[in-house]
């Protein structure tokens, strides 16, 4: 299957183009430019790919949580080539993707974005499975919730936010060089919910873990929200 997926979550922009076997992907870490650069982006990684965008199969975008903004640019283009092209797409949650590829993991995976004033977006893995609701929790405790377990790993864009609670248990690991973000882990699972679930649906939207207006309103919720 050949299909094209981007990650506009965080400050860095993912993209990723798989032909089969083959696979092209690039990332720019220009902060939060997502609207400037992604298609440009895009075109690069398929023109790298020797493919035309008729040729595409699938797009693949992730739904958050993440940057406001960054997610309702990544899902809008999502639409708009889907549309274009006569093309199915699909939304896969951001945190997923930062925990794929850690199946053979004895203990428990925390993918971790910062949500600012302390907290931070998570959810705990085991095996490649997500256990358990979206977290939209203070630090101290996602901490507290891993110190059930004898060994666990923390990875994500903002990892190194962990370092604290790392350097007093020996069995909690930071994954290295996990702020950069892979959007081939997207394309893959992107394909595996297509093949399962079938494309997205026309209203299908972003994944909130707050309402986009909490950081004014005070502190947030600690349940997901689709808007």
């Amino acid at each position: 299957m050949k299909v094209l997926a981007f990650d506009c979550s965080g400050d860095i922009l993912s993209v990723a183009v798989r032909n089969g076997d083959k696979w092209v992907e690039a990332s720019l870490d220009l902060g939060l430019k997502h609207a400037e650069r992604l298609m440009d982006l895009i075109d690069h990684c398929l023109s790298w790919a020797a493919l035309k965008p008729t040729e595409l199969d699938l797009i693949a975008c992730t739904l958050g949580p993440g940057s406001f903004t960054g997610l309702r640019i990544g899902i809008s283009t999502a639409k708009g080539l889907s549309l274009g092209l006569g093309l199915p797409w699909v939304g896969v949650p951001s945190l997923d993707c930062m925990a794929w590829g850690h199946d053979s993991m004895p203990g428990p995976v925390a993918p971790i974005m910062d949500a600012r004033r302390g907290r931070v977006y998570s959810a705990i893995y085991l095996r490649g499975r997500r256990i358990g609701d979206w977290l939209d929790l203070p630090l101290a405790k996602l901490a507290a919730l891993l110190d059930t377990y004898p060994e666990a790993l923390v990875t994500g864009p903002d990892a190194e936010l962990f370092e604290p609670f790392a350097a007093e248990r020996s069995g909690l690991r930071i994954e290295a060089r996990a702020r950069y973000p892979s959007a081939r882990a997207l394309a893959v699972l992107g394909e595996e919910r297509f093949l399962s679930e079938g494309g997205a649906q026309a209203d299908a939207g972003p994944l909130y873990l707050r309402p986009v207006d909490a950081d004014k309103a005070g502190p947030p919720p600690g349940r997901a929200q689709v808007g």
